[in-house]
């Protein structure tokens, strides 16, 4: 009598824990179904305010699973069985169901704005992720209680939790910023295992791209006005994302509006709404583009309400439209379509040089990685710039050492080799990074010798020979650098009097010495 007494004592928190668990996953289940469509005109501005919540906090629950993930991968290889995950399991499944219900009242809050396909079955994705981490919390309640039996099916759960938060995660990217957000720059491999057209990388003429056209033969709608629109407006009003209910990515739709009415009033800009959200004050709500966008620039403005007052014709030529002084100066101020398809051309084609640039130093980063773990990467995840550190060497790191970067130097962008051994010797090797633009080389042993070197380097910004031996004579040799933006001289042999003869000859640089 006395051992079952315990026993059952025991299971009493599992059970009150599991019945819970089960009526949150039921109702966040039933929610949709008891709530209904979005009501028309969405929720008050109050349920507005607390659905906007919904991006900061669906961090919580991503970020606690991921301890999860990590805590459970470690245990696999941990002697140490005692500790468990239950807490941060149940942080992440009780901000799961906080994240979910504002994502809720944020999509019946605004159905204008997010009553699509892709925001329903994000919403849906959410409902289901909070759902099954829940279920792995019941599960790991009863795995703790019969001391590790079912722990398998545990971790099977978690799985299945962080593949549903990863597809809900995509849906919710795609709403914000386009559904290929996330696959927009995914290498071929990568897009062919995903099951998306294979991106074809040919050369461009960039001549062929568009046939020069006279400003008159341009037509005013394609030629001048969805240029406008598609950089400062389709972002939010497209086939995917339609803020308000309303499209502009389409001629018809553009005119007939979303819940606003009317997006067009021929020949009546002021009474057009996209004139009207235009010309609100910035801190306006309804001024469109909203905070945080690119607006557009006043001429852009007075060329959408010229076309509208001339009736906004699809087809009509701009010698086909009588254009004021102020309009032909606002046509003068645009990036004429020939000028704007060569310059995205040119971009295009930068952007190829660069990727197979990167390619070409690719092999000797990873294989110098080995050696310079935390010192050497690349400036960015785009770039074919290379960046070195020798902070945590410091006296380590000499003219030996400098020379094993050797096949990476013309690729160097910045280099911080400060309190080094480095002398004039190892500086001879920097002739090779003609990219480099910032070097830092303060309280080296380095010499006006070194200086001769460095005054070959085309693209030096920035130079740091504080705590050098560096002297006037040597700085002088600096001033043809074209690029030379700021030169550190502070405890050097450099005098004021270096300083204003260096000054003389290269009035753009700024001089720092320490006073």
């Amino acid at each position: 009598m006395t051992d079952s007494a315990p026993s059952r004592r025991s299971q009493r928190g599992p059970w009150i824990l599991t019945l819970f668990g089960l009526l949150v996953i039921v109702s966040l289940i039933a929610l949709p179904f008891w709530a209904g469509p979005p009501p028309e005109d969405g929720l008050p501005d109050l349920a507005k305010f607390l659905g906007r919540f919904h991006p900061v906090v669906l961090h919580l629950p991503i970020g606690m699973l991921l301890l999860v993930m990590v805590l459970e991968a470690g245990r696999l290889f941990s002697k140490d069985k005692s500790s468990s995950t239950l807490v941060p399991l149940f942080f992440a499944s009780a901000s799961a169901v906080v994240a979910v219900l504002l994502g809720f009242v944020l999509y019946y809050s605004m159905p204008g704005d997010y009553g699509t396909e892709l925001a329903e079955r994000h919403l849906n994705g959410g409902i289901l992720f909070a759902c099954v981490i829940i279920g792995a919390f019941i599960v790991k309640v009863w795995v703790d209680a019969s001391e590790g039996r079912g722990v398998w099916f545990y971790r099977g759960m978690l799985l299945a939790s962080s593949v549903i938060m990863g597809f809900a995660s995509h849906d919710g990217a795609s709403l914000t910023h386009g559904e290929d957000y996330l696959t927009k720059y995914a290498p071929n491999p990568v897009r062919k295992a995903m099951g998306l057209p294979i991106k074809e990388v040919k050369a461009v003429e960039v001549d062929d791209l568009v046939a020069v056209k006279p400003p008159e033969e341009q037509v005013v709608y394609s030629d001048i006005i969805v240029p406008i629109l598609e950089q400062k407006c389709y972002a939010c009003h497209n086939a995917e994302k339609q803020k308000g209910k309303y499209r502009m990515d389409d001629y018809e739709l553009l005119v007939k509006g979303g819940k606003e009415g009317d997006g067009i009033v021929h020949g009546e800009s002021s009474d057009s709404n996209i004139v009207v959200r235009m010309e609100l004050p910035e801190d306006d709500d309804e001024h469109m583009p909203p905070e945080g966008k690119k607006d557009l620039e006043s001429h852009e403005v007075v060329l959408v309400k010229w076309w509208i007052d001339a009736g906004a014709s699809k087809d009509a030529k701009v010698a086909d439209v009588e254009a004021t002084e102020e309009v032909k100066a606002a046509i003068s101020k645009l990036v004429p379509p020939e000028v704007l398809a060569r310059q995205q051309a040119a971009a295009a084609e930068a952007a190829r040089a660069e990727a197979a640039k990167r390619e070409t130093v690719k092999g000797e980063v990873e294989r110098l990685r080995a050696e310079f773990p935390a010192s050497l990467n690349f400036e960015s995840q785009s770039s074919s710039g290379v960046t070195f550190t020798a902070v945590s060497m410091r006296k380590a790191f000499g003219d030996e050492r400098l020379a094993m970067l050797g096949p990476v130097l013309p690729a160097m962008v910045a280099m911080d080799l400060s309190a080094t051994t480095i002398s004039d010797q190892g500086v001879k090797l920097l002739a090779s990074a003609t990219d480099l633009r910032v070097l830092r080389l303060s309280e080296t042993v380095v010499t006006d010798a070194s200086v001769e070197v460095l005054a070959k380097l085309p693209k030096l910004e920035s130079l740091n020979l504080y705590g050098t031996q560096v002297t006037n004579a040597g700085i002088l040799k600096l001033a043809d650098l074209p690029n030379l933006k700021k030169l550190y001289v502070w405890r050097s042999g450099v005098d004021e009097a270096g300083i204003k003869a260096f000054k003389e000859k290269l009035p753009g640089c700024e001089v720092v010495n320490g006073l």
